[in-house]
Formats: C-alpha cells, structure tokens, sequence
C-alpha cells in the first residue's frame, strides 16, 4: 500500500472535513400574483399612510396567501406591534389547522415560550413542517452554546422539505453571518440568488461579505448581465463607482437609471454627479429636470456639498427659484386634494387608534431642563422622533411646526426627540435656529427609541391624556397638519 505523505495526509484531512454549507438543491422560488400587486402597490405609494392603507387591503384580500400575510405583519408590526400581535393571535386561536395563523403568530409573539407553542402545533401532524421548523430555528438561534447548531438542523430540515421557497435560506445564511462563517454564508446566498434570480436581495448579502468594492461591483454587473433594468442594482453600482471617483462609469450607469426609473431623486443623483466631475452644464440641466420631476427639497439643494460647485454659477439662483416654485405647485395640488378627500381621511385618521402604555421617561431639552412624561399626564403629548441627518425628518419638521404655532389646541403639547444622532448632538441646535422651528426639542436616547418602537424615523406618536400611546405616524406625510388637528381634538374630548 502507497504511504501518504505529510502534507497529503494533511490535505485529505482537510478535504474530508470540509461539507459545503450549500449542500442542498434548491428551485426558482414563484410569488403569486398578490405578492407582487402588493409590492408594486406599496412601492407606488408616497407616504406612509398610503403604504399601510394598502397593506390592510391586501392583508383582508388575501388571507390565505402566507408571502402577503407575512408582508402585511411585518409592515403592521412596526407601526403598532402589539395590534399586528392580536391579530394574528387571534386568528390562531380559531382554526389550529391554519398553518399561516399559526406561524406569522409565533414569529410575532413576544417569548419563546409562545413562540415554541405555536412551532409545536405546526409539527405535531408533520415533524418535517416547513413552517414549524422555521419557527424553531428563530427560538434555537436565540439560546446559548448549542443554540445555532440546532437551528442550522432545524433549518436544512425545512429546506429539504421544500426547497422552493426562500426564507429558511435566507435564515440559514444570516445564522452564518452571525456564527462568523462568511464563506458558508456567501454559499448559501448563492442559492439564495439561485432561487430568486431577478431578486436583488441575495446580492446585497453577498456584497457585505465581500472582500474589496471591486469585488462588489463585480458582484452587481453579474446581476445586471442577466437584469440589466433593475433600479436598486443600477443605482448600487453607481454609488460604489462615485466612492471610486470613476466619474464616466459613475455617469453612465446614472443615465441608464434615469433612463429605466425617470424620476426626482435620480435626477437630482445624476445633476450631482455631473457637479463633481466638473461637468456644470450637464449638471444644471439635470437639476432643473429633477425639480420638474417634483424633487423639491430646497434645503437638500442649499446644502448638498456636491453642489458646491455651482454655487458662483448665475444659474444657480435660477435653479433656487425653480425648486421653491416647484415646491409651491406640489403643496397647492396637494391642498386641493386634501379638501377633497378630507372627510374619507378624518375617518380614517380617528380609526387608527391604539391604546399602548406609553414608557415613562425623564429627558433633557436644549437648555439642560428636565422634562418626564409623568410631569405632563393630563395633557395630550406629541413626540416627534427625528435626526439632523434625515431628510423625510427635514420634510415633516415645518408641518409640525405650522401645527405648532397656528393650530395647537389648548392642552396639547409638542416636543421634538432627537434621536440616532450620528456624530452627537452638538449640531442640533444650529440646525432648529437654521430652520426658525418653534416647538421645543429633546435630547433622547436610543433606549428611548426602541422602547417606544422606533425602528425608523421620523416617527410621531401621539399620547393621550391618561398616558397611552393613541396614534402613531411613520414618514413624511404631508397632510400631517390636518391629522394632527383631527386626533388630537379627539383625544380632548
């Protein structure tokens, strides 16, 4: 018999060690026909209020299709948790067969106690339930030692159940990620992008993991090759050649986003872009087409860096002028609008009501001065969650300030929470002088946030008199105003 060297013992070693992460087979994941509505309606939609009028219609529309019931809680359950909870608690409760009640449950329930319930009735008919071990993987996860051994089990044993559908894959490459195993976890993202080939998703993943921006970007033109269109992989590939200063392939790969999704911000991108690379005329004619396009954020245009450039151009303050009268035009439309649809939306306003404690706090405001929620019980509180760096904040700041100063009701009180500050706070009270904002402004916390679920900013809730949490408003709305007046009204009632 042949003696194996050292160094050949060694290899085989290693060779017979090694199992790829994504050893399994997958195949081409198909979402039906009300997935894809949903996401376009979504999509579509300008404000947040629009985006969840349309999630409840595709939640009722459609119960027994599991990918919109997941969009549906997912979307529900950052505006009002614990509502999205009941929900679907509920439903639960009335058919234990029903497997979609059943999961988006215990994905939703708040310990794992609760969550293994629900995994439990999913598997009592089924141990190799898709759905049952996909919950378990999330309880396993969570547990130390041992725990992500067994949701990596838990979660091959869903993918050879069905290896059509993509979220126990997505799952396993993310427990990956966490465990440190980046090759493993850009395996699994393969055949994630595999299942999902016009997804952009999975090319996400695998960029993270990736070791350098060429890489990267040659991770996107691999996807462009086969979906030269799609707007998120354009617009990813041009941003990585601007951190480049690859001006030409920053451009080009502009004009073909523009050319595939004609809108305000890609212009406004793509003027930008034709300022840095010096290109003033070019830059100037894509700025007037965005503020024609409904870009209209005359403080993003006044302190763009980018467009520092253009600034001793005598255009310059033409292209100002155009932005305000732009703005202009889009506010008087949407004033009429609003009138038309006043009574619809008042409705729909006073219907949103919660009624979540709301966590006590003791904050600062700019002048050092103690402000707790327990001090301000009998009156009805708005707390306006923001950041200096966040340009939908930026949009809804004069609206709450026009309520502020022309339409507050007598015992309502208004305070802004400055959150998620990503250099501290020195800049905040530059920025509220900047901006002549009237209503007073606290120095908050990112416990604070989370505590009162504040996954994305800006976010106002509304408190009522008795210390409960009554609405909640997620984004740039710009009919805030009348909203505001409406609730609150209601709530001195």
């Amino acid at each position: 018999m042949k003696k194996f060297s050292f160094w050949m013992t060694l290899a085989l070693m290693v060779w017979v060690s090694y199992v790829p992460a994504a050893d399994f087979s997958v195949r081409v994941y198909k979402p039906s026909a009300a997935e894809l509505a949903m996401k376009a309606a979504t999509d579509s939609a300008t404000v947040y209020s629009q985006q969840k009028a349309v999630v409840r219609e595709y939640q009722s529309k459609y119960p027994n299709d599991l990918a919109v019931q997941m969009r549906a809680a997912t979307f529900l359950a950052v505006d009002n948790l614990d509502s999205a909870r009941a929900f679907y608690q509920s439903r639960a409760a009335r058919d234990p067969n029903d497997y979609i009640g059943q999961f988006v449950a215990g994905r939703l329930s708040a310990t794992a106690d609760e969550q293994r319930k629900y995994a439990d009735q999913l598997l009592k008919k089924d141990p190799d339930n898709y759905w049952g071990n996909l919950l378990l993987a999330g309880i396993y996860a969570a547990e130390p030692d041992s725990g992500a051994a067994k949701a990596e089990v838990v979660l091959r044993r869903a993918i050879a159940k069905d290896n059509s559908l993509p979220y126990a894959v997505e799952s396993l490459g993310n427990m990956l990620i966490k465990r440190g195993d980046k090759q493993a976890a850009d395996e699994v993202f393969v055949k994630l992008g595999e299942m999902q080939p016009d997804n952009f998703i999975p090319v996400v993943y695998r960029i993270r993991l990736a070791g350098d921006q060429t890489q990267a970007v040659k991770l996107v033109d691999d996807f462009l090759a086969k979906n030269p269109n799609n707007v998120d992989a354009l617009y990813t590939k041009a941003r990585a050649l601007r951190e480049q200063s690859d001006w030409k392939g920053h451009l080009a790969t502009m004009h073909k986003l523009v050319s595939v999704s004609r809108t305000g911000d890609h212009a406004y991108d793509l003027g930008c872009g034709f300022s840095l690379a010096g290109e003033k005329d070019s830059a100037f004619a894509w700025l007037f087409t965005a503020a024609e396009l409904g870009f209209s954020d005359i403080e993003q245009y006044k302190k763009d860096e980018d467009l520092v450039p253009l600034r001793d151009d005598p255009r310059w303050t033409e292209l100002l002028g155009k932005v305000e009268t732009a703005d202009h035009a889009r506010l008087s439309a949407l004033a009429k609008q609003a009138q038309v649809t006043a009574p619809q939306r008042k409705e729909e306003a006073l219907a949103q009501r919660m009624d979540l404690a709301a966590p006590d706090f003791t904050l600062d405001d700019l002048n050092a001065k103690h402000v707790s929620l327990a001090s301000l019980r009998g009156k009805v509180v708005i707390l306006d969650f923001w950041a200096t760096w966040c340009g939908p904040c930026r949009m809804s700041m004069p609206l709450l300030d026009k309520f502020y100063t022309d339409s507050l009701p007598k015992d309502v009180v208004v305070y802004g929470v400055n959150v998620f500050e990503r250099n501290g706070t020195d800049k905040v009270k530059p920025f509220l002088t900047e901006r002549n904002v009237h209503f007073p402004v606290l120095l908050g916390t990112n416990d604070m946030a989370q505590a009162y679920g504040v996954n994305s900013i800006p976010n106002l809730v509304v408190i009522d008199k008795q210390g409960k949490i009554a609405y909640r408003h997620i984004g740039y709305d710009p009919t805030l105003v009348d909203i505001l007046s409406w609730q609150t009204k209601s709530l001195l009632k």
